[in-house]
């Protein structure tokens, strides 16, 4: 079989493994399996189903290669099949069984297609180069699994070829598929390594996940394990963040940025995004100002946290204000109404203004924060200042 070859810009397979959960292959000798599954694959190859005939032989290879465990069911009074210990040890924890018995599996037809597998495996490595050269995504990653299948089957058991099925899928919009592969890819430690391969992809998988999950606006436990794993990852961090936005995690969120402030105390935007994350709610303002400070604190320049820190200090503007227009009337009531909330609105601005003018500082052709300032100082009759910023902001019109 000729080398597969791949292109790698194209990052930003199947010996499948086959979960037990049909009482064929429990109970069924694998010998007869592999015949079955040799006379399926004859079948499909004869048909020019190349899938199909794929997947045949990735069963075939399963059920010809390896260990197998069998074990009699006391209570069916059947043998069982179980080709991996941890199927074994989770059926046996909780069933009533006899000793297990390890059986080597021998091959019998696989080695007979070997010449045909080869060729076939070559075709389909040609035809998903052309796919993705083409930008068929979708048929890219179908090729992709079929080439992993058949390669296995060949004992090439790389699963560089299964991620690149699942980089595809993500490609084609189909978010639910590469998931699935790569979770697949996940359980097993997917790293890529190969005698010829020496970069570690685990990283990039995970990232590949998240960004499906994003664009699907899903959310999916794999995010923890990602966390898990690459707790100061700031992509992994900033991906997971979106996801549970975008998906209405909320508690997670939380969750996310306080655990960020306990990695990294001294990272101004795990800060920023706490107090962002409690802006919206009234009774943490003094909690979402007090983030914003911190941020401030360590990153002197951050003018989205000044920003923010001023919106926060202003929000309870709105209400201040509906309530003085609602008391514009001559009677004492009104008066003292009017007047306890117009002070309010007053130590609004006094608290925002040295954050606005920060703002200028950092920005002083910004007219959104020349015009802000104008507003604030109006609101406090100091007109020497207003006069001031709109001096500044007749300068930027010419």
């Amino acid at each position: 079989m000729k080398k597969l070859l791949f292109s790698l810009g194209l990052v930003l397979a199947m010996s499948t493994s086959f979960a037990q959960t049909n009482t064929e292959e429990l109970t069924t000798e694998p010998t007869v399996l592999a015949e079955k599954y040799n006379k399926s694959a004859k079948e499909n190859l004869a048909k020019g189903d190349v899938t199909k005939a794929s997947q045949d032989l990735a069963k075939l290879s399963k059920y010809e290669n390896g260990k197998v465990w069998q074990v009699k069911n006391k209570d069916s009074k059947k043998d069982e099949f179980y080709y991996s210990q941890a199927d074994l040890d989770k059926a046996t924890a909780s069933g009533n069984y006899a000793k297990a018995k390890e059986v080597a599996l021998q091959p019998k037809y696989g080695f007979l297609l070997q010449s045909e597998v080869s060729n076939l495996a070559n075709k389909e490595l040609d035809a998903a180069n052309k796919a993705m050269d083409a930008k068929q995504f979708a048929e890219a990653g179908n090729k992709l699994i079929n080439i992993y299948n058949l390669s296995n089957v060949l004992g090439d058991k790389n699963d560089i070829y299964y991620y690149q099925a699942a980089i595809n899928y993500n490609y084609a919009n189909d978010y639910d598929k590469s998931l699935a592969i790569i979770k697949e890819l996940a359980a097993k430690g997917f790293t890529g390594k190969s005698a010829n391969q020496t970069k570690d992809y685990n990283r990039d998988m995970y990232v590949l996940a998240l960004n499906g999950l994003y664009n699907a606006k899903k959310y999916d436990a794999i995010i923890e394990e990602a966390l898990v794993k690459y707790p100061k990852d700031a992509d992994i961090n900033n991906l997971s963040a979106a996801i549970f936005q975008v998906s209405g995690n909320n508690d997670k969120l939380l969750t996310l940025y306080k655990e960020a402030i306990k990695i990294e105390p001294n990272n101004s935007v795990n800060y920023y995004n706490l107090g962002t994350f409690y802006i919206d709610d009234s009774s943490k303002l003094e909690e979402a100002k007090g983030m914003f400070k911190k941020a401030i604190e360590l990153n002197p320049k951050y003018s989205e946290a000044y920003n923010n820190l001023v919106m926060a200090i202003l929000r309870p503007d709105k209400e201040i204000v509906e309530a003085m227009n609602n008391n514009l009337g001559k009677s004492k009531k009104e008066i003292e109404t009017f007047n306890a909330n117009e002070a309010k609105r007053k130590a609004l601005f006094t608290e925002a203004v040295p954050y606005l003018e920060k703002m200028y500082e950092l920005d002083s052709s910004n007219k959104q924060i020349i015009r802000n300032l104008i507003q604030a100082y109006k609101t406090l009759g100091n007109d020497q200042k207003e006069n001031f910023y709109r001096d500044a902001e007749k300068k930027l019109v010419k």
